[in-house]
């Protein structure tokens, strides 16, 4: 237990201090090549312009446009860097830093993509087509049927423990598995939508996912676990409110995923979900809205996803993300308990 904490302290330290170094440069590249948020008026989907007028007034863009929004290149990047850098590499491990490479590739090549047709109407139009959306999803999907795989020929999956149940794991699950890791992403993606709000989050969901397998003695992941905190306090340092630069897609898309995956791998999946309910809430509301407006032509939220949803009621940016982190607290420290008591 010791040298399983010795090390996971080291490789946080090391993945801290290349965070540091990394950050600045990195944030000066991205001012050069111009890869900042621009905000503007547009008509979203079904032709509701007032929706986008209230986004730009609460999130008071004139203060947010020109801030880099590639920030999430940090996490991909140096996340495997110190993976490879100082630990012995297992099967498991391995899974772990395709994920990271992957999605963050995945969500880099989304960002850049948003960021070089921002000032073409008609292509941001063409984007937002239920066309684009469903390809976009099935390319996201067949990588997580990858990488799932990947995950089942490890070794590791051998019976999904699921409170009182007990489910057998078979190639059968791989697609389905797929999916839900999937919606993983797109729930750390909506997350990712004020300053420091997913980062912060995230930052607490893998102190408990952490804390859960110290507990339980499964010792291989924390130095992962480790590099990733590590990397996510220089990020936050960053990204609180006033953010330096936004995180987006290179940082959102593999965060959300890896804790689903170390969640699965460990037999922790329930506790995983526990500890991140906030950010399938968060999703939970976008789809609520979406399917609202389109059968129903009625907004449950004044607008979603959730955390915008306080903004228009009249929460400071700060306080809805402070309070999404509390909220975050309390239900990790739940999932810490069902680990320790499923």
């Amino acid at each position: 237990m010791n040298d399983a904490l010795i090390q996971t302290f080291h490789s946080l330290f090391i993945a801290f201090v290349i965070s540091i170094l990394f950050a600045p440069l990195m944030i000066r590249y991205l001012y050069r090549f111009n890869q900042v948020a621009a905000h503007k008026k547009t008509k979203l989907g079904g032709g509701i312009e007032e929706d986008n007028t209230l986004y730009l007034r609460i999130m008071n863009v004139s203060g947010k446009n020109g801030i880099p929004n590639m920030g999430g290149i940090m996490v991909w990047v140096v996340v495997p860097f110190t993976i490879l850098l100082t630990l012995d590499l297992t099967p498991l491990i391995v899974v772990l830093i395709w994920s990271f490479v992957l999605f963050g590739a995945w969500g880099f090549l989304d960002v850049l993509f948003t960021n070089m047709i921002k000032n073409n109407p008609d292509l941001k139009t063409i984007q937002e087509r239920f066309g684009v959306r469903l390809l976009r999803f099935s390319i996201a999907v067949l990588i997580n049927i990858v990488i799932t795989y990947m995950l089942w020929n490890s070794g590791v999956l051998k019976d999904l423990s699921l409170g009182m149940i007990s489910i057998s794991f078979s190639l059968v699950m791989v697609p389905v598995l797929a999916i839900l890791g999937q919606f993983a992403i797109y729930a750390s993606e909506l997350t990712d939508g004020l300053d420091g709000l997913m980062i912060g989050i995230f930052g607490i969901i893998y102190t408990a996912l952490g804390s859960m397998l110290l507990i339980q003695g499964k010792y291989e992941l924390l130095p992962v676990i480790g590099i990733i905190i590590g990397v996510i306090l220089v990020d936050l340092y960053f990204n609180i409110n006033p953010a330096r630069f936004y995180n987006g897609g290179p940082s959102a898309m593999p965060l959300g995923l890896v804790a689903f995956l170390i969640g699965l791998a460990t037999n922790n999946l329930i506790p995983y979900f526990v500890a991140s309910s906030i950010t399938w809430v968060i999703l939970a509301s976008s789809m609520i809205q979406i399917i609202s407006m389109r059968f129903f032509k009625r907004r449950v939220f004044k607008m979603a996803p959730l955390h915008h949803h306080f903004q228009t009621i009249g929460w400071p940016e700060t306080k809805v993300t402070m309070r999404f982190w509390l909220v975050t607290m309390v239900f990790s420290v739940i999932g810490i308990y069902l680990s320790i008591v499923l």
